[in-house]
């Protein structure tokens, strides 16, 4: 009796090109699947690279070309003087003045740089870094040590060049205690994590705990913040302009009726019992709707809450209709980490104290990221004493 399988060809072939393709279908699954971060060694905020402006660390993209092109200009400048092994305390910003550009206002600042160097060898890669950032931006010689920073044709920073003295890096002012301004720092989005609450809660001066209502750890954070006595408010998700921004659970939209809005705040505040105020996540589209706002504002007032307009839109009404039905309100003045680097964010809470010290009072906001808790665990070392850091309640004091 003859073998069949005799005629039946060699089957090898066939395990061994099954075992390619299974080798060549996970390779392709690896590739697909791994994270740019993985892929690219070289950060998004690198100023050395080709700059991508959706790439830029914003929670929201903010519509607002001035105030967005000034960040930028510091960015640029600071990272060029860090390139340069320039000491942050060698930075000072002596002077914030605000200014007003069609519907925005804007913070010109003067820089001084306390450097052995010739200017000259500081002034090419500052140029650079700014081209860079953006093309709308120019830097101009006006003396030997001083030079003029414009964005689409305004100026906005004056950069001056001093030599390194034996005593550079102090700061006299930081040594008196003589109160010339007050300053306070509310940090958003807090809600998915504990350890940073916990950091905040550990800092020697107050920050304002700005607790979403639907996060994971909302009473958690809450009860962290009530522990040393630091004040909550809700920090309550609107709708943004762009579609591709999720403002999260529990927002309120322009497409809902007032009541509509006015019950969503209300169970938000029965999440968060402690707060005593209401500030904006978000919200770019939703705080330009007079009607809208009005509807928070009422619910606000209602149970007692004041209102900090977070300004994420140049023509916000959020904070000129909450003065309308009576509320006390606020305004946010400085977004302290919208590049999440730690010496970006020293500057922008430097800037923060300038103004404090220039109009009396400053806000400034902050998100809980790692670079940011790093920055005000530095800053706390090395603040202006004569800026008072207050709860935003105390605004009201001054």
């Amino acid at each position: 009796m003859s073998d069949s399988r005799q005629n039946q060809p060699a089957r090898w072939p066939y395990y061994a090109l099954a075992a390619i393709c299974c080798i060549t279908l996970i390779a392709l699954i690896y590739v697909l699947t791994s994270s740019p971060e993985k892929r690219h060694s070289e950060p998004a905020t690198e100023i050395r690279a080709a700059v991508n402006v959706a790439s830029l660390p914003y929670e929201e993209r903010m519509d607002a070309p001035m105030e967005e092109g000034v960040k930028r200009i510091d960015y640029a400048i600071i990272r060029a003087l860090q390139d340069a092994h320039i000491p942050t305390s060698a930075i000072k910003l002596i002077a914030v003045e605000q200014q007003r550009f069609g519907d925005e206002t804007f913070h010109f600042q003067q820089l001084r740089i306390e450097t052995a160097l010739d200017p000259e060898n500081l002034v090419a890669p500052i140029a650079t870094a700014l081209l860079q950032w953006s093309d709308k931006t120019n830097l101009t010689k006006l003396s030997d040590r001083i030079y003029r920073v414009t964005f689409n044709g305004v100026e906005t920073h004056l950069l001056k060049f001093t030599k390194t003295s034996g005593t550079a890096g102090a700061d006299n002012s930081a040594v008196s205690q003589d109160i010339g301004g007050h300053l306070t720092i509310v940090i958003d989005d807090l809600g998915e994590s504990i350890s940073a609450a916990h950091s905040l809660a550990g800092l020697s001066y107050p920050v304002t705990f700005a607790i979403w209502p639907r996060s994971s750890y909302a009473k958690e954070i809450a009860q962290v913040a009530s522990a040393v006595s630091r004040e909550i408010i809700i920090h309550q998700p609107m709708e943004p302009i762009s579609a591709d921004a999720k403002p999260g659970p529990g927002a309120v939209y322009v497409t809902m009726t007032p009541e509509e809005i006015r019950e969503t705040i209300r169970t938000n505040l029965k999440l968060v019992p402690e707060a005593v105020g209401l500030n904006n996540h978000m919200g770019s589209k939703f705080t330009q709707k007079r009607e809208a706002v009005r509807a928070v504002a009422l619910e606000a007032k209602k149970s007692g809450l004041f209102v900090l307009d977070s300004m994420t839109h140049a023509k916000s009404v959020f904070f000129d209709e909450a003065k309308r039905q009576g509320l006390i309100a606020f305004r946010r003045n400085v977004f302290i980490d919208n590049v999440k680097e730690v010496p970006s964010t020293l500057h922008q809470l430097k800037k923060a104290e300038r103004i404090a010290l220039a109009k009396g009072t400053a806000i400034a906001i902050g998100h809980p990221y790692p670079t940011t808790l790093l920055a005000l665990q530095e800053w706390e070392k090395q603040r202006n004493k004569k800026v008072a850091v207050v709860k935003l309640s105390e605004m009201l004091n001054f």
